[in-house]
């Protein structure tokens, strides 16, 4: 009851210093700064509070972000989300390093059958049920109207690749905030990592294919598909050098780790915008290397190859709170929800679709497996969230397909929405059922 009298004195406070009494506004010049606080404070109240209610803390802050955004309060417009991405990449950079520091090769190879098996299967399960749900349900689909079957087939094909992503930030959130460790635990960030990898393969292969087939005398881009490929090597070479120089620091110098850390993130995100802007601007050459699959391998590296995985796992997780506030309030403050007052309904049955697609496809691969029957019923429920990478590419799909790309962008949205706000109470429902919440190490130390 303290902190929910808490938050709303809070935004009582928030919405007097920004909005003001009458026509008085004292602080209008300190707006970004005092939204941003603000809004970091009711979050990390928000979370609290629904901590209490056996809901995850990273809901809470996607709620209070989402309430305190562009789209409902206005506390923090879209201005101020947009000037602070390089706090969010930054902190994306963070949690890529601590997802990449939970995959253990040992463990890795003990599931390697269970995590083979359900990435197969939730792929190819998703992608063709989901692909299948559009053509089927194309009155459904306003933008789809007069449309050919080519073009039905290819908006298809882009939202089965969108059903296929997932979300390791929402993962590694929850299973810090839950301290979860075990089989269960190892299986699902695997399978999440992998195929975070493998969507944007897929989407290369598939936005080739479908501008080949719905562009008068289109070819296959090529180039395009070869880039994506270089891509993820380039971030995957990158990754292991600096993986290697992180680990050499934590050995031989090992002092103020959080600080470097956190200069780590930051060097990874400029860094890699840099240059991908001196090759564009000299050269003409669009190339990004992907800052969160360079922390991911770093991450790896130190953990598997290195004697410094266990400081360095400490320091993260001792670090990660302030880290996931500002993460996953930024994520809800970006998310439009006025998309979902177009496209409620398809959304809402996507949604559904996708997730009975979830469900049977992780159960199939469990059960091929061999994994324990608790692990098939409630692996479903691990992997529904979904979050920066989808948006990322939503924005593409936008971009290549103009005369009904946007439009489906829209829908993309309002499905990543919902299950950025369902996804993480149903993975922590998954490690409560499995044993696995509260077995691992505490956010502020070793193992307990």
């Amino acid at each position: 009851m303290r902190r929910a009298i808490a938050l709303g004195l809070v935004v009582l406070c928030m919405g007097g210093a920004l909005f003001g009494i009458g026509d008085e506004v004292v602080f209008e010049e300190a707006r970004p700064t005092l939204s941003f606080g603000f809004l970091l404070l009711a979050a990390y109240l928000g979370g609290d509070l629904l901590s209490r209610l056996k809901l995850p803390k990273i809901t809470g802050y996607i709620l209070v972000g989402i309430l305190f955004g562009p789209h409902v309060l206005d506390f923090v417009r879209e201005e101020t989300v947009a000037d602070l991405k390089l706090i969010d990449d930054l902190a994306l950079t963070f949690i890529a390093l601590a997802a990449g520091g939970e995959l253990r090769l040992a463990s890795l190879r003990a599931r390697r059958r269970s995590i083979l098996f359900t990435v197969l299967f939730l792929t190819t399960l998703v992608f063709a049920g989901v692909m299948t749900f559009t053509v089927v349900a194309r009155p459904l689909f306003p933008f789809l109207e007069g449309q050919s079957f080519i073009v039905v087939l290819a908006a298809g094909a882009l939202l089965g690749t969108f059903a296929v992503a997932r979300s390791p930030s929402s993962a590694i959130a929850i299973i810090s905030e839950c301290r979860a460790r075990g089989p269960f635990t190892e299986m699902v960030l695997g399978v999440t990592v992998l195929m975070d990898v493998l969507v944007i393969m897929v989407f290369a292969a598939v936005v080739s294919v479908c501008q080949a087939l719905v562009s008068p005398g289109g070819d296959l881009d090529f180039f395009f598909l070869v880039m994506v490929f270089v891509e993820i090597a380039g971030s995957v070479v990158a990754g292991g050098l600096l993986g290697f120089f992180v680990a050499l620091y934590i050995t031989k110098v090992g002092v103020d780790l959080a600080p470097f850390i956190l200069a780590v993130g930051f060097l990874v995100t400029f860094v890699s915008r840099q240059f991908a802007h001196f090759l564009e601007t000299t050269w003409g050459l669009t190339f990004h290397l992907e800052p969160m699959l360079i922390c991911l391998t770093a991450g790896f590296f130190v953990t598997n190859f290195s004697r410094a995985g266990t400081p360095f796992m400490e320091r993260i997780e001792r670090s990660s709170l302030p880290i996931y506030v500002v993460f996953f309030s930024l994520v809800g403050a970006a998310l439009d929800i006025t998309t979902l007052e177009e496209t409620w309904v398809v959304a809402l049955l996507i949604v559904a679709v996708r997730g009975s697609l979830i469900w049977a496809g992780a159960w199939t691969g469990g059960r091929i497996a061999g994994d324990p029957r608790v692990f098939r019923t409630t692996s479903g429920l691990s992997f529904l969230t979904q979050a920066g990478v989808s948006l990322g590419l939503a924005g593409i799909v936008a971009n290549r397909f103009p005369e009904w790309g946007p439009a489906l962008a829209t829908t993309i949205v309002a499905v990543i929405t919902v299950n950025q706000v369902i996804g993480p109470v149903a993975f922590k429902l998954a490690l409560t059922k499995t044993g696995e919440a509260g077995a691992g190490r505490s956010a502020n130390g070793p193992e307990e």
